[in-house]
Parts: structure tokens; C-alpha cells; sequence
């Protein structure tokens, strides 16, 4: 092989590391967390539900980490709401 080609083999290898390495990677980075609340309205009961997602990954109360638009599943019971909130966190 020449000089070139060893090159060139070189640098596909290091690609083909990286394109295993990086999924990987990120996957590390980023985890599902769920909190559940209740409130005396939804929206509320919403809100503490992501609180508690943020107190959990530190993120309280500042939000140093990236957190995804959450999921909501809420129920009504008498005058309370229940909500539990579900989003993805990603560091940095």
C-alpha cells in the first residue's frame, strides 16, 4: 500500500470509531426523568411536576441543563389535580 492508502485507511477507521462512539456518547448524555405533583388546578399541579424534575437533575434553580417540552398525564380527584410530568434531560 502506498503512503496515500495508508492514509486513507487511516481516516475511514477513525470515522468508523467515532460513528460507533458518538450514539454512544450520546446517549450518556441525555436521560428520561419523570416527577408527579398535585395542585389545587392543573396548570399547577403541571408546573410542580416539572419543578421536580428540575430539583431532581439540579436544575434548580438555575437550568444549566437542556430539558425537552415534557409529557403530561394528569387525573382529577375531588378539587385536586395529579399530574406527573415525563421529559427528556440533557447535560450542558
Amino acid at each position: 500500500m502506498t503512503n496515500s492508502h495508508h492514509i486513507r485507511a487511516a481516516a475511514i477507521a477513525a470515522l468508523a470509531v467515532l460513528a460507533i462512539a458518538f450514539p454512544a456518547y450520546a446517549a450518556e448524555r441525555c436521560v428520561t426523568k419523570a416527577g408527579s405533583a398535585t395542585g389545587v388546578t392543573r396548570g399547577f399541579a403541571e408546573y410542580e411536576s416539572l419543578l421536580i424534575i428540575r430539583q431532581v437533575t439540579g436544575n434548580w434553580p438555575i437550568e444549566t441543563d437542556r430539558i425537552g417540552k415534557p409529557s403530561y398525564s394528569c387525573k382529577q380527584d375531588g378539587a385536586l389535580w395529579t399530574c406527573k410530568a415525563v421529559a427528556k434531560v440533557c447535560k450542558g
